[in-house]
């Protein structure tokens, strides 16, 4: 494990984001919202106008639903425009602003928020349950019958996992919730797509939000479940480690140059979990910033740890790794 952060340093961390990192106006997350819609529309009318199925064009739906995702993402934060939203911490204009494109994201606004929240308030704590992670401890997992620990090698073999996974997350999950409003909408939404396109509008949509889906949980992933990661128990009023926990149990990922424009900054996790106030735009500059002023280090994840962190199943309680 990294060596922690002091209290002192975290604070430096905190202060340095919240002089430079939120949101400084209106002008420039409405200008990234009207390019990403614009592109999703115009993406969607170029496949409307293409004969026949065009895989360079589902790829570049997936791309720009990926993006408009990670806008989706800010928004149920309540940080992507510069509103006092977190502050007081009431649902305004940000949050208005996911209910509307909830509909191309896949998830409902609502469920969103409460579920990433508690993701957020368990994150690398043990004495805490975040539903949201995609690995058993190794007491966990010792603890289960033989069967049941034959069943979950079966279902988290990687390329199983995370090709299945999205479908529950992104679609039967909405239906065993009875997520009714959001369901109304992606509904209504496919209907306007085959009145427009027929099926291969619709169809085309749905896998280019299949493989967003299945890019969003790896990504998720290896946010949190790479080595050397930050995962312990401490009682919940204990700031520092919590901190920690944000800081080094978030990871940085290296990414494609040519994915930057769609991932949104999102790769720098560790700033984001150590202030979800920072809206995606500024993440890469915050991130650089804290390097800069040394108060963080430049530890990025590169593509083969990425690869092969994507068989991490188990957190091995006794090494402190995942494996």
């Amino acid at each position: 494990m990294e060596n922690q952060y002091s209290k002192e340093r975290v604070d430096k961390i905190k202060g340095c984001i919240k002089e430079h990192g939120y949101a400084p106006n209106w002008s420039e997350p409405t200008t990234y919202l009207s390019i990403t819609l614009f592109l999703l529309f115009g993406t969607l009318y170029a496949i409307h106008k293409t004969k026949k199925y065009s895989i360079a064009l589902i790829l570049l739906l997936s791309c720009v639903l990926l993006r408009l995702f990670m806008i989706f993402h800010d928004t149920c934060h309540r940080s992507y425009f510069p509103t006092d939203e977190r502050e007081n911490n009431h649902k305004g204009f940000n949050f208005f602003v996911a209910s509307i494109i909830e509909t191309w994201c896949g998830y409902s606004a609502e469920y969103w928020n409460n579920g990433h929240s508690r993701h957020h308030a368990a994150h690398g704590n043990m004495n805490e349950y975040d539903g949201t992670r995609t690995v058993l401890t190794s007491d966990e997992y010792n603890s289960l019958d033989t069967w049941k620990q034959y069943v979950y090698d079966i279902i988290r073999f990687p390329p199983l996992f995370f090709l299945i996974l999205p479908i529950y997350v992104f679609w039967i999950a909405r239906i065993i919730n009875f997520d009714i409003s959001y369901i109304v909408k992606y509904i209504s939404w496919l209907a306007v797509l085959y009145i427009i396109g027929s099926w291969k509008l619709m169809i085309s949509y749905i896998i280019a939000q299949y493989i967003t889906c299945t890019v969003g949980v790896m990504l998720f992933h290896l946010q949190h479940q790479v080595n050397v990661g930050y995962w312990k128990p401490f009682d919940k009023e204990d700031r520092l480690s919590k901190e920690n926990a944000e800081l080094l149990g978030a990871s940085v990922l290296e990414i494609p140059f040519f994915m930057e424009f769609f991932t949104n900054g999102i790769e720098y996790h560790n700033v984001h979990h150590i202030d979800p106030g920072v809206p995606c735009y500024n993440t890469k500059k915050m991130y650089y910033e804290l390097v800069n002023q040394g108060l963080i280090q430049d530890n990025k994840i590169g593509f083969w740890q990425q690869f092969t962190s994507l068989g991490h199943t188990i957190f091995n309680q006794t090494t402190n790794r995942y494996e």
